[in-house]
């Protein structure tokens, strides 16, 4: 199971808490203890030394994802619980939403001011505590993307292919004009020549004149 992580008095780092997730009374309580030690990490960011604020502000983002795997679980845990349960199971989950999205915000705030990096292991938050719904929009819009971007690589082959073979069929036009400018020439040289026989047999074919 899953630890618990609490903020070292003394380093920026996250050390684990004695007291493991699986002792949280479910999903709601074991969410509630992640945001509180995000919410813990953020207000340290602000008074920590400059060089340990990306550590804290990476561990807080930490925090939050692993809340936001929670509240996944909570809705598959929302889906098996008895109908009268279902209710407050979610009332719950959005609160819990609320808190997180409130904390997540803040982050962000406290990144953009103190110009903290939000990319590689200290990702972004924008797609953190969404709703199922909105799960499944995003997914949505995810899959459209891919989508796309297939369409558009399948478009640029076609396109490059389409060029490639017109680049080979003008030139192969090419290469027929010339054949047809070469048969050409031939062809005209030829009339000239049966032209001048043409005229040659004429003469022959004249009556030879007779001196007395």
């Amino acid at each position: 199971s899953q630890a618990i992580y609490a903020p070292a008095a003394s380093s920026p780092c996250l050390t684990p808490c004695p007291t493991p997730l699986a002792d949280v009374p479910g999903y709601s309580g074991r969410v509630q203890a992640l945001a509180d030690q995000a919410s813990e990490e953020l207000k340290r960011v602000w008074s920590a030394p400059e060089h340990e604020r990306s550590a804290i502000s990476s561990a807080a983002y930490n925090l939050l994802k692993q809340a936001d795997d929670g509240l996944a679980s909570l809705q598959l845990e929302a889906k098996a619980a008895p109908a009268d349960e279902r209710a407050r199971i979610a009332k719950e989950e959005e609160r819990l939403r609320g808190e997180l999205r409130k904390i997540a915000q803040e982050l962000q705030k406290a990144r953009r001011e103190l110009l903290l990096p939000d990319a590689g292991h200290s990702g972004s938050t924008d797609k953190l505590f969404l709703s199922k719904e909105d799960r499944r929009r995003s997914s949505a819009v995810s899959q459209s993307l891919r989508n796309g971007a297939d369409r558009l690589k399948d478009a640029n082959r076609t396109m490059a292919e389409t060029e490639h073979i017109g680049v080979e069929t003008l030139m192969e036009l090419r290469r027929q004009r010339e054949t047809i400018h070469r048969t050409q020439d031939r062809t005209t040289d030829l009339g000239q020549n049966l032209s001048s026989a043409e005229k040659a047999v004429q003469e022959l074919e004249k009556p030879a004149c007779i001196l007395m």
